[in-house]
């Protein structure tokens, strides 16, 4: 699967192109679209990008599941040495630790990535002020030729990025 990222200049342009991803059998849910106006979008029956692929919100929460699950697991065996309940509670306590350090560090890797808009897209955030609409489309690599045909046709100058995707999630540009 990849993904094409690029700009289109217009409203128009980009309902068009949609209009032909949907004619190559492509679904909405692999459409993403990042616009100025949240309401235009709505109104042109475009599916607007979600937080999952405007954020650090999916890395942080990994991130912070692991940080937090590291730190539990470590209370846990730092609460054994603590006598003789530690060494009845034992494996029981490090498990608690480790599943209760779970949670709230993916809860706070949530939290903060949220907030933390994706590396990627920062370079067209002037762009998106502007007007344009960023346009990040899901592909089977065998619709790729017919997929940049039908953008070449109605975004000519666009400049159009891949990037390989793993489980629904860029690892690559």
């Amino acid at each position: 699967m990849k993904r094409l990222i690029f700009l289109a200049p217009s409203l128009g342009q980009a309902e068009t192109v949609v209009e032909g991803l949907r004619a190559l059998d492509i679904d909405d849910n692999w459409m993403h679209i990042v616009a100025k106006d949240h309401h235009m979008l709505e109104q042109a029956h475009l599916h607007e990008a979600t937080d999952l692929e405007t954020t650090e919100m999916a890395t942080d929460l990994d991130w912070g599941m692991v940080a937090g699950g590291t730190l539990g697991m470590l209370a846990g065996l730092s609460a054994i040495g603590l006598g003789p309940l530690g060494l009845v509670l034992g494996g029981g306590t490090v498990l608690a630790g480790s599943l209760l350090g779970i949670g709230l560090g993916g809860w706070l890797g949530k939290m903060i990535g949220e907030q933390t808009p994706r590396a990627e897209l920062e370079k067209y955030s002037h762009a998106i002020e502007q007007g344009q609409l960023l346009m990040m489309i899901d592909i089977p690599e065998l619709k790729l030729p017919a997929v940049f045909r039908l953008i070449r046709e109605h975004c000519p100058q666009a400049l159009i990025e891949s990037a390989t995707l793993t489980h629904d999630r860029q690892i690559a540009a």
